[in-house]
């Protein structure tokens, strides 16, 4: 039953944090209090919330050296993701999940919307500038009662900056491989009740040969990647009791990997905004969003005839476009002393893909001889219910529930062999979250919660199938949805200068999304891999995540985080070899530690290290990442009220390891030793 209520949720809270998001990010800050949106949809102080949070600063962003927010993200305990960065990789690649559970089972919303791809599930990290960055939110733990499908093992929600006066920024930097980083950022206040922004960006690398020295061959290139983005947003007041926000968006992307033939292009256009009506005693809110997704890749191949190594052509060329379109009106109601808050939301999701795979000659010649088509669409609706009641002094308790109706429809697999058209399915389900806080002492804190969450198969999974060099790929269009049941147990530390946060949690996965090898005789004539898309049966995924703020010194700040996740497949009828093994993406251990050090006149000087154990690219342990232990530096020097320079290197010691292992190229090393040097400018 959880399976279609966290899919739906996806709609519902994704609209629903719209506004929330981006109109609560004026009260981020409440003194020297953290405030927080998306563990409960409402402004909450970060030490209240009932569950595992972590909230990530400007400073945190700009104290660590890294070209894209999924490097910033991946030091944060229990977050899940590539060990090579999204810039370096296929952007099909960029899963993202939390708590060991693999893949792409988290939700990433920016400003309320979402940015898993509506056909793949993955994220395009790069449509989000680190300089537009005000703050990021990750909740961890089953997500599904507010947020939806992707939220089944928590959510990441960035909070990008709300301009309240006239201003003008620029981020410009530059360094090794041919990197260059801009971004543009101008306000303008037109009057009390009527604020516009406008943004600009860019990120672009000549790269470096990520090809592992023993797997290179003539044709082997740097990994190049280029990203623009642009986007316009406007907040307005049309009266005392009624508000508004509007954003829309463009990205693009272009990107060439392991081979001059192997190519990607992506383009993204965002309209999405909010409108919120206060009753004095409660408010309704309404949010939209509307998604344009066009992917391009191709896939180099050796022609007849050819040497491999030396000789390619484009063996197969895919144009991918899909749609996000979704609603959703809640109204909220501030309680009393003993019930805060009571909420009643209805949410809409529709996702549309459909991908045509042009397959060429081995000749070389260009002619195309064949075409794969594959196109699907899904349905998410759903209601919720949330309460939150202080039954006792000290004691919070946070319950929320969600019905949800989920449709696979409209699809066809035109792959040879394929099903051809697909007959529609749909199904219902009931998530509840139940979550309590107590407060001991002043000092200590102790939580609890169990949940049910619910993730359907993605598009990309249900009907395409493609090739790529050696490798072939299988989609089933009879997957089903994969459901979670779970709980956690943790406590908290507030001190003045610490804050600490450790949490146990225990999660049953049942008919677990995964993939099994293609036997020999099931693949076909020429190809060494492929991978078969299945229900593998169950997985448990149990660890402990940590996390320590502490403020030692003046102008001293030290984040320590670790988790620890064991996750096992515990029963796959349809691949037997993947049982007792963990769960393919997820490393057992994962240690960072940041320390920022600012000095009386502004300057800042920044260490971070990222340890990472070994893991595996896939659950039956064939394609194995090496373990990483990286250091990165940063410094900045306020030279004037408006002009602050700052220098950033990643992998000081310039380790090498194998971080990309997907099995349908040669294995890729890490970000190499790397210095950026640039400027902020602000004028207000």
């Amino acid at each position: 039953m959880a399976n279609f209520i966290a899919a739906a949720c996806a709609a519902a809270v994704l609209t629903a944090a719209a506004a929330s998001a981006a109109h609560a990010d004026t009260a981020a800050s409440n003194g020297t209090e953290t405030v927080v949106v998306s563990a409960t949809r409402a402004p909450i102080r970060a030490t209240d919330v009932p569950e595992s949070v972590s909230v990530l600063s400007v400073a945190d962003v700009l104290a660590t050296p890294v070209k894209s927010l999924d490097g910033l993200l991946r030091q944060t305990p229990s977050v899940n993701l590539p060990a090579m960065a999204s810039y370096e990789i296929f952007p099909t690649s960029d899963t993202v999940s939390m708590r060991g559970l693999g893949g792409s089972r988290a939700l990433v919303l920016l400003d309320g919307v979402p940015l898993n791809d509506p056909f793949f599930g993955y994220v395009q990290w790069n449509q989000i500038p680190v300089a537009d960055v005000s703050r990021v939110e990750v909740v961890r733990g089953g997500g599904a009662t507010l947020w939806g499908n992707y939220a089944m093992g928590g959510v990441i929600d960035v909070v990008t900056r709300v301009p309240d006066r006239d201003t003008f920024s620029l981020d410009a930097a530059g360094g090794g491989y041919g990197t260059l980083r801009a971004n543009g950022y101008a306000a303008l206040a037109v009057s009390d009740d009527l604020r516009i922004g406008l943004d600009a960006g860019t990120l672009r690398t000549d790269g470096y040969n990520a090809t592992a020295p023993a797997s290179r061959v003539p044709l082997t290139v740097n990994n190049r990647f280029q990203a623009g983005n642009v986007q316009a947003t406007a907040d307005f007041t049309a009266d005392p009791t009624l508000s508004g926000h509007v954003r829309a968006a463009y990205h693009e992307t272009s990107e060439m990997l392991h081979q001059t033939a192997n190519t990607a292009g992506q383009e993204n256009w965002t309209l999405s905004g909010d409108l919120v009506k206060d009753f004095g005693a409660s408010n309704l809110t309404g949010t939209f969003f509307h998604v344009y997704s066009f992917l391009r890749i191709d896939n180099a191949g050796t022609p007849a005839g050819g040497v491999t190594g030396v000789d390619q052509f484009v063996q197969n060329r895919h144009f991918t476009p899909a749609t996000t379109d979704g609603g959703s009106l809640v109204w909220a109601m501030p309680g009393t002393d003993w019930l805060k808050l009571v909420s009643l939301g209805v949410d809409y999701q529709g996702l549309h893909g459909k991908d045509t795979g042009l397959i060429f000659a081995t000749s070389g010649s260009g002619a195309v001889t064949r075409t794969d088509r594959a196109l699907g669409s899904q349905r998410f609706a759903g209601v919720f219910a949330q309460a939150e009641v202080v039954p006792l002094s000290g004691l919070d308790v946070l319950g929320s529930a969600r019905y949800q109706y989920f449709e696979n429809y409209g699809g066809f697999d035109g792959s040879p062999g394929g099903a051809g058209v697909v007959p529609s399915t749909s199904a219902s389900s009931f998530d509840p979250r139940l979550s309590v806080r107590y407060d001991l002492t002043p000092v200590l804190s102790l939580r609890a919660a169990g949940y049910q969450a619910f993730h359907a198969p993605p598009i990309n999974s249900l009907y395409r199938s493609f090739s790529n060099g050696f490798t072939s790929v299988k989609s089933n269009p009879n997957l089903k949805p994969e459901t979670l049941s779970g709980g956690e147990a943790g406590f908290d530390i507030n001190l003045p200068e610490l804050h600490g946060q450790v949490t146990y949690y225990y999660n049953v996965v049942n008919d677990l999304l995964a993939t099994r090898p293609l036997t020999h005789a099931e693949l076909p004539p020429g190809y060494t891999f492929g991978t078969f898309a299945i229900n593998a049966g169950t997985a448990h995924a149990q660890g402990v995540e940590a996390q320590l703020d502490w403020t030692p010194l003046d102008g001293l700040d030290a984040r320590l985080g670790y988790a620890y996740a064991k996750s096992i497949v515990i029963k796959n009828p349809a691949d037997p070899a993947s049982i007792g093994k963990q769960l393919g993406g997820v490393p057992r251990h994962v240690g960072s530690l940041a320390l920022i050090y600012t000095g009386s006149s502004g300057w800042t000087l920044a260490g971070n290290m990222f340890w990472r154990s070994d893991s595996w690219s896939d659950n039956d342990h064939k394609l194995p990442v090496g373990s990483q232990f990286v250091f990165g530096l940063s410094a900045s020097y306020p030279i004037s009220e408006n002009a602050e320079p700052y220098l950033q290197i990643e992998n000081l010691f310039d380790e090498r390891h194998i971080a990309n292992n997907a099995g349908t190229s040669a294995p890729e090393l890490e970000t190499p030793f790397t210095v950026l040097a640039g400027i902020r400018l602000k004028m207000n």
